[in-house]
């Protein structure tokens, strides 16, 4: 008899609809019953979804029609019969997009299991932060290619690899236990494919990890597999991360065009799709950047969204500009950090024209509230700067980043960090630069005027666990 091994997750939660998703160790039906009362009973049936081998038996039941601002009890079972009553978790809809509330949500990335109670961020949060709308988790969800972490081994290169390090990961109880308590929204970065991983060019047929990745695997004596990354396994790697991250996010702005037969990614040069979505809740709107799957870096061409979502973008910006006074703009690469001497090339700092392409727009259009959150660098920071806009006003524009969850630190990012060095920005500054194991929080506040304070958390493990926060009001 089938067992769900993961799950329950509480993922796309808006102001009426919700998707809850799970997964089974063989083929099999995924139930969800809802209930409004917290004796649960007007619990009922609310969906089904198949679980089968071409998902990972992994899937959703998406729950529509629900009411803003109101508590939900929920369950997810593998048989047709009402879950026990222990079993029942709750949330929370949104409110309607545009309606001015006050909330807090918690962010950060990049998650490797140890032996050293990986999941003690996790934990931190269920402990401490009980009032959360959501949580963001902005890359790097699981080390496919860290073969002395991932469960399995050895770099992960086939699908069914990619599967079992979900598993393996995922199977932390204090990550599980935080997953199905709080709503999250989730994007990747490089890790779930693999290191710093890009197209060397636009037709997209040929990726490639960095040199030096390549060098310590073949001294590792790894196999000649573990140091190349055919399009094959970009696209198995993707229908993992679709099958645990992107099937319950909200709806994909471009979907990503697939193979009728095989259902596999087609990552042609001709297929624009990518992974972004937005979302919004209350007087915030949300844009989540898929910054990998379109990036290519080479000599002539450096891209890191493509044109189809850079249109998007723009679009969104202008549609959001006078509507929302807060706008979060996602990404899992830092955005306005720095670093002397930065030989990766991997942050939008080693894309500098695509970097100051948004500047320029943002200022041009004369966009205000807007904040960039950050994940990858092992490294939490705070970094403000101006933008210059229309009649000469000075546009604030802020970045926070929260990493890692659970990995090694980067010393190198709290020692060589420089102010953004883009023609576009003036009066830049590094607040503060934290190297430690951490997650941030972030609060949203807004009187009936529309005036917002924002402020950011960083909750980071010392001997104790400590804070280091900023605010910034407009």
């Amino acid at each position: 008899m089938a067992e769900l091994i993961l799950g329950p997750l509480i993922g796309g939660l808006s102001h009426n609809s919700v998707n809850l998703w799970g997964r089974a160790d063989a083929a099999s039906a995924l139930y969800a019953w809802i209930a409004t009362l917290p004796d649960l009973s007007d619990s009922y049936l609310a969906g089904q979804a198949d679980l089968n081998y071409a998902s990972g038996f992994a899937g959703i039941v998406p729950i529509k029609k629900l009411k803003p601002e109101t508590t939900y009890y929920f369950a997810l079972s593998l048989e047709d019969k009402q879950p026990a009553k222990e079993t029942f978790r709750f949330f929370k809809t949104s409110p309607k997009p545009g309606q001015i509330r006050s909330f807090r949500f918690a962010f950060g990335s990049c998650f490797r299991l140890d032996n050293d109670h990986p999941g003690q961020a996790f934990r931190h949060i269920l402990d401490h932060q009980k009032d959360l709308s959501f949580l963001m988790m902005l890359g790097d969800q699981v080390y496919a290619d860290e073969w002395k972490h991932n469960g399995i081994g050895r770099v992960a290169v086939t699908r069914d690899e990619y599967r079992q390090v979900y598993l393996n990961t995922w199977s932390d109880p204090d990550l599980r236990e935080l997953l199905a308590n709080v709503p999250v929204y989730m994007t990747l970065d490089d890790h779930e494919v693999d290191n710093d991983w890009h197209w060397e060019n636009l037709a997209r047929d040929t990726a490639v990890v960095p040199w030096y990745t390549r060098l310590i695997r073949r001294f590792g004596g790894r196999p000649l597999a573990e140091r190349r990354i055919p399009r094959q396994r970009i696209r198995d790697a993707l229908q993992a991360y679709w099958e645990h991250q992107g099937i319950h996010a909200p709806k994909m702005l471009l979907p990503m065009e697939r193979d009728k037969d095989t259902g596999d990614f087609n990552l042609m040069e001709e297929d624009a799709g990518s992974l972004a979505y937005t979302f919004y809740y209350g007087p915030a709107a949300f844009f989540v950047m898929d910054t990998r799957t379109m990036r290519v870096h080479n000599r002539d061409t450096q891209i890191v969204l493509g044109e189809a979502q850079w249109k998007v973008l723009k679009e969104w910006l202008m549609d959001v500009k006078d509507t929302y006074p807060v706008k979060f703009l996602v990404s899992s690469s830092a955005f306005l950090f720095e670093m002397f001497g930065d030989i990766a090339n991997d942050r939008w700092s080693g894309f500098p024209k695509e970097r100051d392409q948004l500047l320029y727009f943002l200022a041009e259009q004369g966009i205000e509230g807007v904040y960039i959150l950050a994940g990858d660098l092992h490294e939490a920071h705070a970094i403000s700067a101006q933008l210059s806009g229309p009649d000469g006003k000075d546009i604030p524009i802020w970045e926070f980043c929260a990493t890692p969850f659970k990995q090694e630190i980067n010393w190198l990012a709290k020692l060589l960090i420089i102010e953004p060095s883009s023609a576009a920005l003036k009066n830049a500054r590094v607040h503060f630069s934290i190297g430690k194991i951490n997650y941030g929080v972030v609060e949203v506040e807004l009187d009936k005027s529309g005036n917002q304070k924002v402020t950011y958390i960083v909750n980071y493990k010392d001997k104790e666990w400590m804070t280091r926060s900023i605010s910034s009001k407009g």
